[in-house]
């Protein structure tokens, strides 16, 4: 193999917003600054505000990134269909706006897809602070058996109450390997790029909740793998007190959690996969409204002065706005699907 055969980018990072904007920067400096090997990147900037945009866009430009600039929301599954339909190497690194990488990440990814031939790679994702040192997810099973979900009796084709393994334990406590995985998490994968060609893009029918199942089930569904690479290591800030939802996330983390968005994505996995007498959706719909209450409601009450850390008050608190900011959220989920509809009449 010649040297420029060498210095061609294998893969194309993909960043894309989950639910915050106020950790873009930081994850684009990060990515920027971890990443060794040759790779391209594609920035979708969904709707990001203006002082966030331009720093995305400047340092897009300084290092020769793409940069793909929408001025209304998209669903995670569209803005990554997005992404992949601009990419032209071998595979797709998708990193959501708030994971920050360790160094090695993405070389780690491509030679486990390199050594394997698996259609996903999906690496060690830890949770909160500090970096890369408590577990979010190494890998998973969203059933008790494949083999029993596509063929087996209806009790076996269901999903498991529980799907990340070894999730809040520290890196340093469990023995990691490399692995097939039932499961991965769209926080950060590695996607060949042709298994979009065979299998699909992600399903735009479920704007949030179980895209990752979904995605995970399609691959295994139609013949494919995913490997689990823990020499691959991100970690994902999930909204807590040190890296909380600011008040400019707050139209998209909504719009995000909204009982629309979710009522729509569990429906349509529901109906897709055949689950819907599958008794874990009774309890995944009673906390459809956590991420409410943790993300916004609990830190607005939380400044109030003296009593804003009471526990009971907090729940007061959540009882009187919760119904507000779900039909703030249900008016969002409205003019994003009126957005995007305008937005696909004009590019088609």
């Amino acid at each position: 193999m010649s040297n420029s055969q060498l210095n061609q980018p294998a893969a194309t990072v993909v960043i894309t917003a989950r639910d915050r904007f106020s950790l873009a920067v930081r994850t684009l400096e990060n990515v920027v600054a971890v990443t060794r090997q040759p790779y391209k990147l594609i920035y979708i900037d969904s709707g990001s505000p203006k002082p966030v945009a331009s720093e995305l866009k400047r340092i897009c430009e300084e290092n020769g990134f793409r940069y793909e600039r929408y001025d209304h929301f998209l669903s995670p599954c569209q803005a990554r269909n997005r992404g992949q339909h601009l990419a032209d190497t071998k595979y797709v690194a998708y990193i959501e706006n708030d994971v920050m990488a360790a160094e090695g990440w993405l070389q780690a990814l491509v030679k486990c897809g390199d050594e394997t031939g698996a259609e996903v790679v999906q690496p060690l994702i830890c949770q909160g602070m500090p970096l890369h040192t408590e577990i979010h997810q190494a890998g998973g099973n969203f059933a008790e058996s494949i083999e029993g979900f596509f063929h087996g009796t209806p009790e076996q084709h269901r999903l498991l109450d529980s799907h990340l393994n070894d999730q809040g334990k520290r890196i340093d406590e469990v023995e990691l390997k490399r692995m097939e995985t039932q499961v991965c998490e769209v926080h950060c994968i590695l996607v060949r790029r042709d298994t979009f060609q065979r299998f699909g893009d992600f399903d735009e029918g479920m704007p949030c909740s179980k895209d990752h199942v979904d995605f995970s089930i399609s691959i295994w569904n139609k013949g494919g793998r995913i490997m689990f690479e823990p020499t691959a290591i991100v970690t994902f800030c999930h909204p807590d007190r040190t890296h909380p939802v600011e008040p400019m996330d707050w139209p998209l983390f909504i719009l995000r959690w909204s009982p629309k968005w979710q009522r729509k994505s569990l429906a349509h996995f529901q109906k897709k996969w055949g689950l819907e007498k599958d008794p874990y959706f009774k309890k995944y719909q009673k906390l459809t409204s956590w991420r409410y209450h943790e993300g916004v409601v609990k830190p607005l009450v939380r400044k109030v002065p003296f009593i804003g850390h009471s526990y009971k008050v907090q729940s007061l608190a959540s009882a009187a706005m919760l119904p507000m900011v779900s039909a703030i959220g249900t008016r969002l989920a409205r003019k994003q699907a009126a957005q995007t509809a305008d937005w696909n009449s004009h590019a088609a």
